[in-house]
């Protein structure tokens, strides 16, 4: 057991985070347990490198880089294992050999033979596993691949159909004999899912007696839960030479630093909560902190290269976050370039929802891996940006000598004259970083509104008290309502709970081609003109304006319970529009996401203003990380925006150089592909010609909300109260300093209950 004693960033002891783990986080009564029983303390953070980008495979945890020969890479995949036991799946015991095979029945069907065996290991023979093998009739000293699955049906009557034979194993939640083992090996900490995937090498083992197995081509797949616990299996036993992972989520494919709050899905911290078993509890100390974990998803693919990984996401599905899977697929593409298999690992978008699944598809791309067929499998990337190749096609360039450096340290103006001449120039320097806006056609009269299932006129919108009852999406729909199904889910996983969900009603608008939601409470009086508020989402790529939170109130319905109305829509590129990504800079290379973005805003608020139930004179938006960018860049060029709530939503770029650790300020051009005029700047930040003060300032007179949690590992706090200060002299002019204001609560980048209140009574002042 560790006990730093060692003062890190806020401050704080190990002992005085550990508090603020205890006070500020979900209690968790399993990990309580096991903190009062093992008393230890949180890692020491000061001791290990951070990085809100993907930990390199290719670089040792000390910063040296793997050199090129067999044996550097062997050393660093020994400490990336090491890193996983400590901080993720716990310790392995080594493998026991087989005891036993007991045979429980066996049937001969038509085709094939089905046998269930009990493998029994480990001391006194204590440890076992049940295994269902099914095997195709074939001619003597045929062999055939083997499809491994974590239940004894698994994938069964597909591998078999196509030629495999299938090996189903009590690795789950409905039949689990890992359970066992925490007791039978107590000086190991291995957890539920570990433990699950430790069991499947004792399955290869038997599977290693049976003469019809082709030891070298055997795959193992797992969906959801079932997915992470695949990988595990994988990463850790080098004779599955493929391994076929569906929608894992995070602790699988989903990277923890590119998922939780910030992505709208499910995190580190919720995880934890709700399926404390899974990993280490010791995982925990990580919320919020994801930064500091020394592994990451891309790490558990670096392991398995150069054997063959297919990675399986539904483009709506609430856990997967394609685009974060693809950064992990990216990273870990180095590692089997490096080995020289830069095919040995693939990608599959289906339609749908949580639980949708091709397995035929799967099938089709291990065929190939296997040698069994010719056809060729072709990945699609539905978020293909690379700023290096933008650039190139783009051909933009920029002459960094007509960008002065910026003195941050000097007043933005010393006058309101001064002021407004400056501000005309920032207006065009932040319009030509966003972009050139194609053509666009304003809606024609009368298109505004259609009803919530999108089926035309004659579908009738919910009534007050019908909005969790309308069209309920399903896996694998090809056009989903993901509102109307989020609602219909209600409980605590997205927010939108009951009673506070029956007092909102809501119905569907139409603004520049895009599909948003108007919700308001169902007493509000006809001929009533309510101010709005506009629900700008962050990075949540699967449900878009919706997410899986799991703890708070949707932001939505807070405010709608507050008395406000509220329009929520997605962002290009997230949730029901994440096809607009794919040939966004192929399409427009001169312009940008962010500016769509904008642009949809300034549609929006069109829309309403024209809207029956509008105030069109309080018009008010508020965003959440990547929203609250957004809301920004809108308001500082749209007057008719009448204020602005940002929550996490920015760091001042021109300190956010790549030694902060903060994603740096390239994140907006070479990460997310939001602003690619951005990364023209790369490496000489002080250059750019205006920062998030100035966007502030622009936006004066006007009240203006920064929520900047403490621990958020985006930003760097002292930047950013700097930056509301400088805003704060631009204000000063206007006496309306007491318009802008800066929240600090004592919390990483999440929206908590007591958070919204807050902020609401803020609005309730102010708007």
């Amino acid at each position: 057991m560790c006990a730093w004693l060692s003062t890190w960033m806020y401050g704080q002891s190990a002992q005085e985070y550990l508090k603020w783990v205890q006070t500020s986080l979900p209690d968790v009564p399993e990990w309580t347990e096991w903190q009062k029983r093992t008393g230890e303390l949180p890692p020491d953070f000061s001791k290990l490198p951070k990085s809100n980008l993907l930990p390199d495979p290719l670089r040792f945890l000390d910063g040296r880089p793997v050199g090129h020969s067999a044996a550097e890479w062997t050393t660093r995949r020994n400490e990336i294992k090491q890193l996983f036991e400590k901080y993720v799946t716990g310790t392995f015991p080594p493998k026991p050999t087989i005891d036993k095979v007991v045979l429980l029945d066996e049937f001969k069907g038509n085709g094939y033979i089905l046998r269930n065996v009990r493998v029994e290991f480990g001391p006194q023979g204590k440890g076992s596993v049940r295994v269902r093998v099914v095997i195709p009739n074939g001619e003597k000293g045929d062999r055939f691949p083997v499809m491994i699955s974590p239940s004894l049906s698994g994938w069964g009557q597909t591998v078999v159909r196509r030629g495999y034979i299938h090996a189903g194993y009590a690795g789950s939640d409905f039949m689990d004999d890992g359970a066992p083992l925490k007791d039978l090996y107590p000086d190991y900490d291995f957890a539920t899912l570990p433990r699950r995937a430790w069991l499947a090498q004792i399955v290869v083992d038997y599977l290693s007696t049976l003469p019809e197995v082709d030891m070298a081509r055997i795959a193992i797949n797992g969906y959801s839960r079932d997915g992470k616990m695949a990988l595990i299996a994988a990463a850790f036993e080098d004779r599955i030479a493929a391994v076929l992972a569906g929608s894992t989520g995070v602790g699988g494919v989903v990277p923890w630093r590119f998922a939780g709050e910030r992505g709208g899905g499910e995190g580190l911290e919720s995880t934890t909560r709700m399926f404390p078993g899974w990993f280490v509890p010791r995982l925990r100390y990580f919320s919020g902190k994801e930064d500091y974990l020394p592994v990451d998803a891309n790490l558990f693919l670096a392991l398995i290269a150069p054997r063959a990984a297919l990675l399986e996401w539904g483009y709506t599905d609430q856990v997967a976050n394609g685009w974060a899977m693809e950064q992990a697929y990216y990273s870990a593409q180095k590692v089997y370039e490096r080995i020289g298999q830069p095919e040995r690992m693939s990608m599959l978008a289906v339609p749908g929802f949580h639980g949708s699944n091709d397995q035929e598809a799967s099938i089709d791309w291990l065929d190939w891996q296997f040698g069994r067929s010719a056809k060729k499998w072709v990945n699609r990337f539905v978020f293909p940006w690379n700023f290096e190749a933008w650039r190139s096609y783009s051909n933009e360039i920029i002459d960094l000598s007509k960008y002065p450096k910026q003195n941050i340290s000097a007043p933005l103006a010393t006058s309101q004259a001064e002021w407004d001449k400056k501000s005309a120039e920032l207006r065009r320097s932040v319009k030509w970083m966003l972009g050139e806006t194609p053509l666009t056609l304003a809606p024609p009269p009368g298109e505004t509104f259609f009803p919530r299932g999108g089926g035309g006129a004659g579908r009738p919108a919910p009534g007050p008290t019908e909005i969790g009852k309308g069209t309920i999406g399903n896996p694998g729909q090809l056009a989903p309502d993901v509102p109307s199904w989020v609602i219909a889910a209600g409980g605590t996983s997205y927010g939108w709970r009951a009673p506070e969900k029956d007092q909102v009603t809501s119905r569907r608008i139409r603004f520049g081609g895009v599909t948003g939601d108007l919700y308001y409470p169902v007493n509000t009086q006809e001929g009533k003109k309510l101010p709005v508020i506009v629900w700008l989402h962050g990075f949540h790529y699967p449900l878009g304006y919706m997410w899986v939170y799991r703890s708070d109130l949707h932001p939505v319905l807070a405010l709608a319970k507050a008395g406000y109305a509220v329009l929520a829509y997605d962002q290009s590129g997230f949730g029901t529009r994440w096809n607009e990504a794919e040939h966004f800079y192929a399409r427009f290379p001169h312009y940008s996401r962010l500016g769509k973005m904008v642009d949809d805003l300034k549609d929006a608020v069109d829309a309403l203003q024209r809207d029956a139930i509008v105030d069109p004179s309080k018009i008010f938006v508020y965003g959440y990380t990547m929203g609250g960018t957004l809301g920004l860049y809108a308001a500082a060029l749209d007057e008719r925006i009448g204020g602005v709530v940002t929550i996490a939503g920015f760091t001042p770029m021109r300190t956010d150089t790549p030694d902060k650790g903060t994603s740096g300020m390239t994140r907006y051009s070479h990460l997310y592909g939001l602003t690619p005029r951005i990364g023209l700047f790369a490496g000489n930040e002080s250059q750019l010609p205006y920062d998030y003060d100035e966007l502030m300032a622009l936006i004066a007179p006007r009240p203006v909300l920064v929520v900047q949690p403490q621990r958020d590992r985006d930003a760097n706090i002292a930047d950013v109260k700097a930056a509301v200060k400088r805003a704060q002299a631009i204000y000063t002019f206007g006496k309306a300093a007491n318009k802008i204001e800066l929240q600090e609560p004592d919390d990483y980048a999440r929206l908590t209950d007591a958070t919204q209140d807050k902020i609401i009574e803020w609005v309730k002042k102010n708007f």
